[in-house]
């Protein structure tokens, strides 16, 4: 007997399969990219602009986003201001007693950047409450009227000022902080209320150093002839050698011009506020 395999028909030959895995063609064909797409000038200008791309990206966040808006914002500083009983009424140099108050006054820097304080003030006066004749009143509310306001029982009368001085003495404030200033003040027994008026000229600029910014000067407050208050000139630690005019109007249209061409966001902030004093008449 023979030992070689039989023959299998032609039809009946086994088929291999397809190299490679499923669904894969038999052969690899090779990408072929167009010229202009290999073309060294082409990657320079991809990476040429993949570098605009990113600096425009941080200039947007660490430029525009985080310093030229912010410096745009506008800044603002809240006050608030108290008037408070102390715990006793101390005695007073007349024939009746005083009315002893706590004044408390709070600034704080609501806005996103560091603010800077120029030389702040307060200033206190007492105010009389005197009864009148009712049917008077509208004769006295013919206008105009004043920064007091009519009643129709009773009219109110300023006294003189009985205390000012200089508000902060921090030179800054940061975003979102708050500084306070307290201080005894002592009222004349026969007051009904006591009205507290607050300048805070703010910067949002850093002052020079060495008092450049006001001719080599710093910023005081004082009165003038008349008794109104106005910003003063002075040399540091100098308090004699002021330049002050007698003309409210003018003086504060000279300070005005000089720091708003340093700091064109610079504002004055000005609060009044009218507070009743129990154990007043």
């Amino acid at each position: 007997m023979s030992s070689e395999p039989p023959i299998k028909p032609h039809g009946d030959s086994e088929t291999l399969p397809p190299k490679g895995m499923p669904g894969s063609r038999t052969r690899a064909r090779s990408l072929h990219l167009p010229a202009w797409m290999r073309s060294p000038s082409l990657h320079e200008w991809v990476r040429t602009l993949g570098i605009i791309i990113a600096a425009s990206w941080g200039i947007y966040t660490f430029v525009w986003k985080e310093i030229y808006v912010p410096s745009q914002a506008p800044a603002s500083i809240s006050l608030e201001i108290s008037l408070t009983p102390i715990a006793a009424d101390g005695p007073s140099t007349g024939s009746s007693p005083s009315l002893q108050r706590e004044l408390k006054v709070s600034a704080t820097n609501a806005s996103t950047r560091r603010l800077y304080l120029l030389s702040s003030f307060w200033e206190l006066f007492p105010i009389r409450r005197q009864v009148l004749n009712r049917s008077t009143f509208p004769a006295r509310a013919s206008g105009p009227f004043d920064v007091i306001h009519v009643e129709r029982g009773a009219v109110l009368q300023p006294y003189p000022t009985e205390a000012a001085g200089k508000l902060f003495v921090d030179d800054h404030i940061n975003p979102g902080e708050t500084i306070h200033r307290s201080v005894i003040v002592s009222l004349p027994s026969g007051a009904y209320a006591a009205q507290v008026d607050v300048l805070v000229p703010v910067l949002t600029r850093e002052p020079p150093k060495g008092n450049a910014l006001l001719g080599g000067r710093v910023l005081e407050w004082g009165y003038d002839k008349s008794d109104v208050v106005i910003p003063l000139l002075c040399a540091e630690g100098n308090p004699t050698d002021c330049q002050r005019l007698d003309d409210p109007d003018k003086q504060d249209r000279l300070m005005d011009r000089k720091l708003k061409a340093f700091d064109s966001n610079y504002f004055l902030n000005e609060q009044s506020v009218q507070v009743g004093l129990s154990g007043g008449s």
